[in-house]
């Protein structure tokens, strides 16, 4: 889910809006407090009797028959579920359904049954006591006005509202994150996905509905249609949607590699007297970019997990989007605002957040996605560098807050959806757990594996944590510990020197929040430029407080530059030239050895701090001899033309005697 501006504003502003800021994370505040207030006065009364009831089944399948206009909150119809039984044995069937909402009957096993209800809950008899183990099938007819008063993430559950710039009228659900039950009877639990979904919705005939899946039929019914959606895919009940308008079907294909003879159908529901407008140019070419948008996210992530049925977008009047499984539902279209509502689809339906405090599965990856997409898409990469600065000063614009909170935070909606936070500082996260893996040919791989395990699943951060570790074979308790669960960010102060071939580096690390994170252990790029050479990038391990480093170099250095690349949230101190600073000064040993720059994408350098005779030799990941040299201080190797990777280098003396091995990345 993204916001990105109040939705009254107008067809000029589609160019200057400021995707950056996350006011999703407001509205969603806004809601998760109401809707918690609700809760817990629903469970002073129910939760002893009738919320444990829930959990005794889970569920298979959702029929959704329900009777929806685009100018009115009524709804009418049945919901028909298909659970299994999962304990002992279930003598009642649990569902929730909003108060404003009358329950004409409900059915369990084909007999229509007694049922009470305690406010927004309802517990029907189930006839014999159906064991374990046992599908049961249960239908509920009802009929209501939806709640208003902004209980959803963007407004309500279910919405009504007139387009400001097209003046249609639409209706149109939000459930995310318990608003489901707003306009139809469910069960409200993340770990509890749907195996497969029906939508039928019956309206005016001037009208088109969208919803999940695919439409496999429209059925005329004197002056109305009934449109059929059919969905075979696992689904969060926060998921599935309709919105119900005057559209115009604008449809595209793309074909991301992993299908050779085959395409993804891209249904796109528009307002009707939107899309013959001059005014459309803008938003239709915007909507263009989302065929390369989901053929690059495919091959980052994975095949798009719903190429068998479709993506698309139905339009909406509110500022922002939703990433409703399969057919997103939004205000307007924007580069970074589609390509964040199409990582979710990875990253929140195919894998689902297995509760509220891990919603970094959701909204972290998914704000990466726009990162990637600027990265792999726009060309020379300023504008990707340009949209990690603005998430790093954003995070950084206070001095603590952290990405993990507890069970108890779950009752705070500004903890859960803050935008500097779960959305920015989740997506900086994710920049640099890659940093830390230090190899897109272990990482990007490692995220399609994840998404393949976990995929029509839930998922919690630890879960992603040890997948990762077990994936990438690094060890990443004290990455999380800082990163995710600490609060803050380091400072570095850096002073260096050069003397006689040898480079001489001073760098100081302060916190912004010590009492959570004393010192931000973790690798830091220093880029080294020097005059009538190329620059170079060193590696450099920060482990305590103050880091001293030397090594040979050759070339006048005219200055450094810390974290060129803006892998981790840090901020520069004090950069200077200290002509005092020596060996001496530093209190060590020069380093007899220098392999860098590390990683590289085309030169390998290796310096000698000595003049005696010593050989180089380069091993592939198989161990297999890629190049061997001998020389006295400085070689050179062009390996542009080595296959991305990880190689050993190996130095040795003129005796033979190992002086360093070096891991270096190719990439």
């Amino acid at each position: 889910m993204k916001k990105v501006l109040q939705f009254l504003f107008t067809l000029t502003a589609f160019a200057s809006i400021n995707a950056q800021t996350h006011y999703c994370a407001d509205h969603k505040a806004q809601r998760f407090n109401k809707q918690m207030a609700m809760n817990a006065a629903v469970a002073k009364t129910a939760q002893s009797t009738i919320a444990p009831k829930e959990n005794m089944y889970d569920l298979k399948f959702y029929h959704l028959n329900i009777n929806v206009e685009r100018n009115t909150l009524y709804v009418s119809g049945n919901v028909k579920s298909i659970a299994k039984v999962v304990t002992t044995s279930l003598d009642s069937f649990a569902f929730v359904l909003h108060e404003n909402h009358t329950i004409d009957s409900v059915y369990v096993n084909g007999a229509k049954r007694n049922f009470v209800r305690r406010d927004s809950l309802a517990l029907a008899t189930a006839g014999t006591p159906i064991a374990q183990n046992q599908l049961f099938t249960a239908i509920v007819y009802y009929k209501g006005t939806a709640p208003t008063g902004g209980a959803a993430a963007i407004g309500d559950g279910y919405n009504v509202g007139t387009s400001g710039s097209w003046g249609n009228q639409v209706t149109w659900s939000l459930s995310e994150s318990l608003c489901a039950y707003h306009w139809f009877p469910c069960k409200q639990d993340l770990r509890d996905k749907i195996d497969s979904s029906w939508v039928y919705a019956t309206t005016d005939s001037t009208n088109m509905v969208g919803s999940n899946g695919l439409l496999k039929n429209v059925v005329t019914i004197e002056n109305k249609k009934r449109y059929e959606w059919k969905s075979k895919y696992p689904i969060d009940y926060y998921l599935i949607s309709v919105s119900t308008a005057k559209y115009k079907p604008y449809i595209l294909y793309a074909k991301p590699q992993y299908l050779v003879n085959d395409s993804i159908y891209i249904q796109n529901f528009i307002y009707d007297n939107a899309i013959n407008n001059t005014a459309w140019a803008s938003q239709k070419t915007a909507l263009n970019q989302i065929v390369p948008t989901i053929e690059m996210q495919s091959k980052l992530f994975g095949m798009y997990p719903f190429h068998k049925e479709k993506y698309g977008h139905c339009m909406a009047p509110f500022g922002g989007g939703m990433e409703h499984q399969t057919m997103t539902s939004l205000g307007f279209f924007d580069f970074e605002l589609d390509a964040h509502e199409l990582g979710h689809q990875w990253w929140g339906d195919n894998v689902t957040c297995a509760s509220w405090k891990d919603i970094f599965i959701n909204e972290g990856w998914a704000s990466y996605s726009e990162y990637l997409c600027h990265q792999y898409m726009t060309g020379t990469g300023t504008t990707a560098t340009q949209k990690m600065l603005d998430v790093h000063t954003s995070v950084m614009s206070q001095p603590g807050g952290s990405c993990y909170f507890t069970n108890a935070d779950t009752m705070n909606a500004t903890r859960i959806f803050s935008s500097r936070l779960t959305y920015d500082k989740g997506s900086a996260v994710c920049h640099s757990l890659r940093y830390e893996i230090n190899n897109d040919s272990v990482f990007f791989p490692a995220i399609r594996a994840f998404q393949a395990t976990y995929g029509g699943s839930t998922a919690t951060v630890i879960e992603f944590k040890n997948f990762m570790e077990a994936q990438s074979g690094l060890n990443f308790t004290q990455f999380f510990n800082q990163w995710y669960y600490g609060q803050g960010y380091p400072t570095f102060s850096v002073s260096w020197n050069q003397g006689s071939g040898v480079f001489y580096l001073k760098s100081t690390q302060a916190q912004s929040f010590p009492s959570s994170v004393p010192l931000f252990m973790t690798h830091v790029d220093y880029r080294i430029s020097r005059t009538a050479k190329p620059d170079t990038i060193v590696r450099l391990y920060h482990g305590q407080t103050i880091e001293n480093y030397s090594f040979a170099l050759t070339g006048t250095v005219t200055s450094i530059g810390v974290d060129p690349n803006n892998w981790i949230l840090n901020k520069v101190g004090t950069n200077t030239k200290d002509i005092n600073l020596s060996a001496n000064e530093l209190g060590q040993d020069i380093a007899s050895v220098f392999v860098g720059p590390n990683p590289t994408s085309d030169v390998l350098n290796v310096y000698m701090n000595t003049n005696d005779k010593s050989s180089v030799e380069i091993f592939d990941i198989t161990g297999k001899l890629m190049l061997t040299q001998s020389f006295d201080t400085h070689v050179e190797f062009d390996i542009s033309k080595y296959a991305n990777g990880i190689y050993t280098v190996t130095i040795k003396n003129k005796q033979g005697d190992v002086l360093k091995t070096s891991k270096v990345v190719k990439n």
